[in-house]
């Protein structure tokens, strides 16, 4: 009985590995209608040669909306909310709000990781798996462009912790030689009640 059981459970891991990554993602995140992380962005300015890191924590909610604080000692807290329709972009050392075109480059940019976070059905619409690798409870995958027109994007990797189930760290390659790096830790998931 115990070796049933073990290989039961040997069968059921593997075909989970072997998924190809689009039945994967869509098996993890179908089931989460809300998240919230802590998060490190990393950017490197490839022109200037400068890397930037900054911290805090973020909150994503299908379909599409966001709110993400930034905590800085310099620049005290920013935050940069989207209900769907509007960017709203808050500098509390200044006590100024902004909004934005949704379309232009940061708010692209975070519209871009909830969607890898939260949406895989869109997120393989626009893109192709180039590479995909498990190994030690991680499967990292490549992502390319489907069509290079009306994107900067060169590729994304993601790297998804198969245990916990939740997107651990995206890193977006830009034509430009620019990449920006989110790293997500502490995730708490929800599901919407109907």
């Amino acid at each position: 009985t115990l070796l049933l059981v073990a290989a039961a459970y040997f069968t059921t891991a593997t075909a989970y590995a072997e998924q190809p990554p689009e039945a994967k993602y869509d098996q993890i995140f179908s089931s989460i209608d809300n998240l919230s992380v802590d998060f490190t962005q990393t950017m490197h300015k490839k022109l200037r040669n400068k890397t930037t890191i900054r911290q805090g924590d973020a909150f994503f909610s299908k379909p599409g909306m966001f709110r993400w604080n930034f905590t800085s000692d310099k620049g005290g807290l920013e935050e940069y909310y989207f209900n769907g329709e509007r960017l709203t972009h808050y500098r509390e050392k200044e006590n100024l709000v902004n909004h934005y075109n949704t379309n232009a480059g940061l708010a692209r940019e975070l519209k871009e990781v909830v969607t890898l976070v939260l949406d895989p059905k869109a997120l393989f619409n626009r893109y192709k798996v180039k590479d995909s690798k498990s190994a030690n409870q991680k499967t990292n995958v490549t992502l390319e462009p489907r069509s290079k027109e009306g994107t900067d994007i060169e590729s994304i990797n993601v790297q998804v912790e198969d245990s916990q189930k939740y997107v651990e760290d995206v890193q977006i390659f830009y034509n430009d030689g620019n990449n920006t790096r989110f790293s997500f830790k502490n995730p708490k998931k929800a599901k919407n009640d109907p």
